[in-house]
C-alpha cells in the first residue's frame, strides 16, 4: 500500500470554497478502485494550509486516479483558490 499526501495552502478567505471542492472531489475518489481510504486535514498553527492524506492498494492504483478527468477538472478548480502550487508526496510504510 501508498500513502498520498497533498499539501496546499490557500488564499484567506477561500477556505470554504477550498473545502467544497475537497468534499465534491472526495465524493468522486471514494469509487475509485484501489481506493483504501483517506483524510481531510487542517494545520492549527496556520489555517489557510489544508492536506489530503489518502491510502491506495498500488501506485498504479493512484496514478490512475491522478490522471483521470473527473479528478483533473476539480483540480483546476482549486488550483485557481491556491497561493502556490500543490505540494504532492507518495510514500510508503516500512
Amino acid at each position: 500500500m501508498i500513502k498520498i499526501l497533498i499539501e496546499r495552502h490557500v488564499q484567506k478567505g477561500k477556505e470554504g470554497f477550498l473545502m467544497d471542492l475537497l468534499n465534491k472531489l472526495r465524493t468522486e475518489l471514494i469509487q475509485q478502485p484501489g481506493y483504501v481510504s483517506g483524510e481531510l486535514l487542517q494545520s492549527t498553527e496556520d489555517k489557510a494550509t489544508f492536506f489530503a492524506l489518502s491510502t491506495w492498494f498500488s501506485t498504479l492504483d493512484w496514478k490512475s486516479w491522478e490522471s483521470d478527468p473527473r479528478r483533473l477538472a476539480i483540480e483546476s478548480k482549486i488550483e485557481k483558490l491556491l497561493t502556490d502550487s500543490s505540494k504532492l508526496t507518495v510514500a510508503t510504510a516500512f
